[in-house]
């Protein structure tokens, strides 16, 4: 797997050192072994995992620059994704993985330790009751999500970890201008506001990516992110 992963990311200028191409295989080959028991992924051919997770999770990087020292926090983390790709290419940012259910936190816990990473916090907890915490409140300068839900129900997850003048970025796999419009007022009443719309390709391939970046121009109030499940069912 080293070599594909390394020839893909170096022809895409992307750069990993051995001990990084190391630590990609073990996290590869612990997801692969602990997918039998648990639901993590449906993606686990290795070119498939590759492309769809590994290199998909770290393009970002070509587009937005990260900053040594920065605080990033994942919401929705799942198996992992975006987060222990981008800790593994950035080992001098500090990230936080966030997910709601604990036995995928459990197993991203074994990852850390396995891969030997000193730059990753794993937290269980919804999002609604993190970012009322005042240690997680506001404290960060980026949040990235790959999570799957409307783009008004992410913003209100996200914008609230981020400081005043940071960064939301949402990958989706389409950009949808009726997402965009729709999610105006939430923007509104997040305070945040779109900088960037970034479409590209995977690799050799049709499949189209989108990142959205938002930028966060004052502070939240304190009544978003609103109580458990509102968000989604009632999207601002």
């Amino acid at each position: 797997m080293n070599e594909k992963l390394y020839e893909l990311c170096k022809k895409n200028e992307i750069d990993l050192s051995e001990k990084q191409l190391e630590q990609f295989q073990i996290f590869y080959d612990y997801m692969i072994e602990m997918n039998q028991v648990m639901n993590l992924t449906s993606i686990t051919e290795e070119d498939e995992v590759i492309l769809k997770h590994f290199y998909d999770s770290m393009s970002i990087v070509k587009y937005f620059d990260f900053k040594p020292g920065e605080y990033v926090i994942d919401v929705g983390t799942g198996a992992g994704f975006p987060g222990i790709p981008l800790a593994i290419l950035l080992p001098k940012v500090q990230f936080t993985l966030m997910d709601s259910l604990n036995k995928r936190i459990i197993f991203l816990q074994d990852v850390v330790k396995k891969c030997g990473l000193k730059n990753v916090e794993c937290i269980h907890s919804r999002a609604e009751e993190l970012a009322k915490n005042e240690k997680y409140r506001e404290k960060y300068d980026v949040c990235v999500s790959r999570a799957v839900a409307n783009l008004s129900v992410l913003l209100e997850y996200c914008i609230p970890f981020i400081k005043k003048g940071g960064m939301f970025i949402s990958y989706k796999s389409i950009s949808s201008e009726e997402e965009l419009s729709d999610s105006k007022n939430a923007q509104n009443k997040l305070c945040c506001k779109l900088k960037k719309n970034i479409s590209f390709e995977l690799p050799n391939t049709d499949i189209r990516r989108n990142f959205l970046l938002f930028e966060k121009f004052d502070n939240t109030s304190s009544k978003y992110p609103r109580n458990n499940g509102i968000p989604r069912k009632k999207p601002l």
